[in-house]
């Protein structure tokens, strides 16, 4: 066996794995004889079969797997000796030579290597990095109680149509009757075109043209209750529109029962109570905004500080065929600049795991899939929920592979944000 190295620049490595015929022999060799020993074929007893057969049969994927083994292990093995670091998996050469697995008996295989970069940024108080602090206005009170109080409401009966009440209708053209469709007037931009139904109440009629109130297909197609391949066939677009019920949405009153909804029975019994609960909320969310923002800080500067140059070429080969063609090369230069900056960030943040010995253990990630469910929580009114209930639902997100793998990467990031805030200094900035 012979491996040599070429380099293609400062950034990848060719590297270049030669198998001869004595390095996997023995082992093809030995492998046949195993399958032949389990080997059950009619007219012949287990382990009795010609291993002429055998050969015939199971000879090429044999040499296949065993000659693979070889190489991988071969590589591997020369990478460790040499002490390269790679990113990503070896890419098969572009230059590589096709083997014929029926007559060659020597194999060489090539592989580019993408260089890891060495990572050096010091972590220190001499490093600055800004926090931007947002102080609590009024008028953010008073918008954050009225959007409580919009997530609250709830659609209520009335009886004349206003402009943007949701109805229920029937739509007739002819001998032709859709029932119990739905129209949102609020989604309907136009005043002009609302005009039909203002007014109106149940049982009274409305004729309006459904390309006019609703121009995207899948709109039309909804209130008509079909698919969009079927609107085909609705030649007129214009319908009567029969009123069956008129809901309008009204936001939720301020009141002790609303109180007891949000904080719990009991929990607040004033309104002042109730505008300490909110500036406590608003602050919150003003920290999330804050820490959010040092952390991209955070990630900017010293992805800058690193100056990581990257095999750009390679890596979108290695993005192309790693993921089997499922998007395509205009596709990957398209997203490539967004996806170069978080691949930094994630060399970065691995190097300086690895140099501050810190490692995400699994309360980390608990506490990362409770905070993300209490924020999803929260982005429908839910801001009370207990923890026994956010633990659970934390507990359900960590079962699924593919959101523990990013509930893994963004405890890591939370653990390295964590670590630089306490070892840089910070300037508190008020916004």
């Amino acid at each position: 066996m012979n491996i040599t190295k070429k380099e293609i620049d400062d950034l990848s490595l060719q590297v270049t794995v030669s198998v001869e015929e004595s390095d996997y022999s023995e082992k093809v060799k030995k492998a046949l004889n195993d399958v032949r020993r389990k080997l059950e074929i009619k007219g012949f007893r287990k382990g009795m079969v010609p291993m002429g057969i055998v050969h015939k049969m199971y000879y090429r994927s044999t040499l296949l797997e065993q000659v693979n083994t070889i190489m991988s292990g071969a590589l591997n093995d020369y990478m460790e000796k040499e002490a390269i670091r790679i990113i990503g998996e070896p890419l098969a050469s572009e230059e590589q030579t096709k083997a014929d697995w029926e007559k060659d008996v020597n194999f060489t295989f090539s592989f580019d290597l993408m260089l890891a970069p060495r990572v050096d940024v010091a972590i220190n108080k001499d490093l600055h990095i800004p926090l931007i602090k947002k102080a609590i206005e009024d008028k953010e009170v008073d918008r954050q109680i009225e959007s409580i109080l919009e997530q609250q409401g709830t659609l209520a009966v009335v009886d004349k149509v206003e402009k943007e009440d949701f109805l229920k209708v029937d739509l007739r053209q002819g001998e032709q009757l859709i029932n119990d469709s739905y129209l949102n007037l609020k989604t309907i931009s136009k005043l002009k075109d609302k005009k039909p139904f203002i007014g109106k109440a149940v049982g009274e009629e409305a004729e309006a043209d459904i390309s006019v109130l609703f121009p995207k297909e899948a709109d039309r197609a909804m209130l008509l209750q079909v698919k969009p391949e079927e609107l085909e066939r609705f030649t007129d677009p214009v319908f009567t529109f029969v009123v069956k019920e008129i809901k309008r949405f009204k936001p939720a009153e301020e009141n002790q029962e609303l109180y007891d909804k949000l904080f719990g029975p009991g929990n607040v019994t004033t309104r002042e109570s109730f505008l300490e609960k909110v500036r406590e909320q608003i602050e919150r969310n003003n920290q999330n905004e804050s820490n959010y923002r040092f952390g991209q800080d955070v990630k900017n500067t010293l992805v800058e500080k690193a100056g990581l140059r990257l095999p750009e070429n390679l890596l979108k080969r290695w993005l192309y065929e790693g993921n089997d063609g499922k998007f395509t090369m205009e596709q990957i230069e398209k997203d490539f600049p967004a996806f170069l900056e978080d691949f930094r960030w994630q060399l970065v943040r691995e190097a300086i795991m690895k140099e501050a010995g810190l490692k995400v253990e699994k309360d980390d990630m608990i506490q990362s899939a409770v905070a993300m469910a209490r924020y999803q929580f929260a982005m429908y009114g839910m801001n009370n929920v207990p923890d026994e209930h956010l633990i659970k639902y934390a507990e359900s997100m960590l079962a699924n592979e593919k959101e523990a793998r990013n509930l893994y990467e963004r405890a890591e990031e939370n653990k390295v944000i964590s670590y630089i805030r306490e070892n840089v200094t910070v300037d508190i900035k008020d916004e």
